[in-house]
């Protein structure tokens, strides 16, 4: 994986073993996405909703280590299956109230021979704390998505 730096961006990218169809899917159908991210040390997303289209509304929640609930939404901005999806990402991980800063993740998928290389851009955090919080989480997401898919 490498990671770009900037004040207000994160930019990460990992090969997956695995076609694009897969990985899309991993990262968009709730029973998959609820299958891989998270793990009982950190948090876990136990449900996913959403309205696969741009413009529709996407919503995941679970509990942290803790037993805390979270939800982590927004809305899709572009949807190109299984090239590419952008959507707008809230949160409400600090006691409850929801983020103010509305920031955008976006996927960009590349296939060849079977192999994925996906890269994830988010942007528009408020700071360059905020942005490394994410950054060092995206990390450890990318690698649960990898080991999921690859293992199917």
């Amino acid at each position: 994986m490498a990671q770009t730096e900037s004040p207000a961006i994160i930019v990460e990218t990992i090969v997956i073993n695995a076609p694009a169809t897969a990985v899309f899917a991993a990262l968009t159908e709730p029973e998959e996405l609820a299958a891989w991210w998270g793990h009982d040390d950190t948090y876990r997303t136990t449900a996913m909703e959403r309205d696969l289209r741009v413009g529709g509304a996407w919503k995941t929640s679970g509990r942290s280590r803790d037993g805390k609930p979270f939800t982590v939404f927004g809305t899709y901005r572009i949807v190109d299956v299984p090239k590419l999806l952008e959507f707008t990402w809230q949160h409400d991980f600090h006691d409850g109230a929801d983020s103010e800063i509305e920031t955008v993740v976006r996927y960009e998928l590349e296939e060849h021979d079977g192999v994925t290389q996906l890269r994830l851009t988010h942007s528009g955090f408020a700071s360059i704390g905020d942005r490394d919080d994410h950054a060092n989480g995206w990390k450890t997401v990318l690698n649960w998505l990898k080991n999921h898919v690859e293992r199917r």
